[in-house]
């Protein structure tokens, strides 16, 4: 009689600090982990779900590029993966966002892997909030069932934290000349002021 083994999951935090973007451009994502392996243990099972969180997350224009898709971590997001076809469901609370991917049929633990390296932390705000966010791996479950005993899921614990530093971006000013003819007013008269600028709109970002 087998038994399903519960999965592994190993992986190396890299982290490190995104940058806001100067002006109007966003930020380069920071990539948060390295030498990810995944294994169901089994032959024939697949990942079936994994699970990670964010914490500190104060915009809602962060987010994670996971899976060939770019995740927003604001609460019930949701949607499927480009690369894998996998279902995710963002939970936001008090600041920690809970992200779940699944997939019925499951996903090779390989492909769970590159999947892992290839995530990345980016914020598109102009004005984002500095601090910590520390994204940590916390689950994964494959396609083995738990009948006769077996496990199939295991808690992990594996952060990786990204320090998030605001810019300061220079202010934007715009206007629309008016300007025309300053008359000299008759006799002792002051002549009628003529107005410069309309549409004046600035900006401090």
């Amino acid at each position: 009689t087998p038994v399903n083994d519960a999965p592994t999951l190993s992986a190396t935090a890299v982290g490190g600090t995104f940058t806001e973007g100067a002006g109007l451009a966003t930020g380069t994502a920071v990539s948060l982990f390295s030498g990810a392996s995944a294994s169901v243990v089994e032959s024939g099972q697949s990942v079936s779900s994994l699970t990670f969180t964010v914490g500190g997350v104060s915009d809602t224009t962060e987010q994670i590029n996971v899976d060939g898709t770019t995740i927003v971590l604001t609460n019930a997001a949701t949607g499927t993966t480009t690369t894998n076809g996998m279902t995710y469901n963002v939970s936001l609370v008090s600041g920690t966002a809970t992200v779940t991917l699944t997939k019925a049929a499951g996903v090779s633990a390989a492909n769970v892997g590159t999947l892992i390296n290839g995530m990345t932390y980016q914020n598109t705000s102009q004005d984002p909030t500095s601090g910590n966010r520390v994204v940590t791996l916390t689950q994964i479950k494959d396609t083995g069932g738990v009948a006769n005993g077996g496990v199939d899921t295991t808690n992990v614990s594996i952060g990786s934290t990204v320090a998030v530093t605001p810019v300061n971006d220079a202010p934007t000013l715009s206007a629309t000349a008016v300007g025309g003819t300053f008359t000299e007013g008759a006799g002792l008269a002051t002549g009628t002021a003529v107005s410069l600028f309309s549409g004046a709109s600035a900006s401090v970002v």
